[in-house]
């Protein structure tokens, strides 16, 4: 078995245990007038690991009434992001009960515009458009998300940040490369100071000079060699993380604070990584 086939029986064996009601059939239910609240309906959203790499967040959906609602649609409304597509849902939130828990996707972020307002939930229950009112986990984790977003689109507008395409296993669960920073303009003066890995991979370099790597006018293209080591094999660890192939470092344009960046392993970079996981898995 290929270590993608692998890993993906792992994730759908972590994934039925997700507490989504989809079936079954709901009692009769009195919603609320088209694009209005429906009194008793909880919504909740909140960052999940899970869901980032479809790049949406946990939903959360809690009815008080005493009978069952069917809903057949999800999207979010926020002034923040562009809007996402509306997920179809054909489910049931039983009355009285703890609730139901799925992926809310989100777009783009807004960066250069006025976002005031609130976020909602757009979704249909029995059949007729409802709009709710979004309790955010915790306060404000919209804010962040696209504050976050917005910084690391502007340094990315700057220069580019990219693992090299050559790669060497020197040792078990171990892989050598580089890492790459390129002035996107003329006049950017821009540092890598630090690489992150992930939860599963460490990053190191045999040169751990501060920075790791810059650039400017005088050298508008430079790398660093760099060590990943699969540090955690564990069976947890492998189910539960859902970004395994992103590494996160924190760049610097001039006198600027550091942003955190995602770099996507690609290409070579990314078979490296997965043949890391290879030596994780159990043969």
């Amino acid at each position: 078995m290929t270590t993608l086939r692998r890993l993906a029986a792992i994730a759908v064996a972590a994934l039925g245990t997700m507490a989504v009601s989809c079936s079954g059939d709901a009692g009769e239910s009195q919603t609320a007038a088209t694009g209005s609240e429906l009194p008793g309906l909880h919504v909740t959203l909140q960052q999940a690991s899970a869901f980032q790499n479809q790049r949406a967040l946990q939903l959360g959906l809690r009815y008080e009434g005493d009978h069952d609602l069917e809903f057949s649609s999800v999207q979010l409304d926020s002034p923040l992001f562009e809007p996402a597509e509306a997920v179809q849902r054909d489910g049931v939130i039983r009355g009285g009960s703890a609730g139901v828990t799925m992926p809310l996707p989100y777009g783009e972020p807004r960066c250069d515009e006025e976002t005031d307002g609130s976020a909602q939930l757009v979704t249909e229950i029995d059949g007729e458009e409802v709009h709710v009112t979004i309790h955010e986990l915790p306060s404000g984790v919209l804010a962040d998300l696209q504050a976050g977003e917005c910084e690391a689109l502007a340094v990315l507008d700057e220069v580019d940040v990219h693992l090299g395409d050559h790669w060497e296993h020197p040792a078990p669960r171990t892989a050598e490369g580089t890492l790459e920073l390129t002035q996107r303009h003329p006049g950017v003066t821009a540092s890598v100071n630090e690489v992150l890995g992930n939860v599963i991979f460490t990053v190191s370099t045999a040169d751990p000079s501060d920075p790791w790597v810059d650039v400017s006018d005088g050298r508008s293209s430079a790398s660093v060699p760099v060590t990943v080591y699969a540090a955690r094999c564990d069976p947890h660890a492998i189910i539960e993380y859902k970004r395994t192939y992103f590494l996160t470092v924190r760049v610097q344009l001039g006198d600027d604070d550091p942003v955190r960046i995602d770099v996507h392993a690609d290409g070579n970079a990314h078979r490296a990584l997965e043949r890391l996981l290879a030596d994780c898995l159990p043969s």
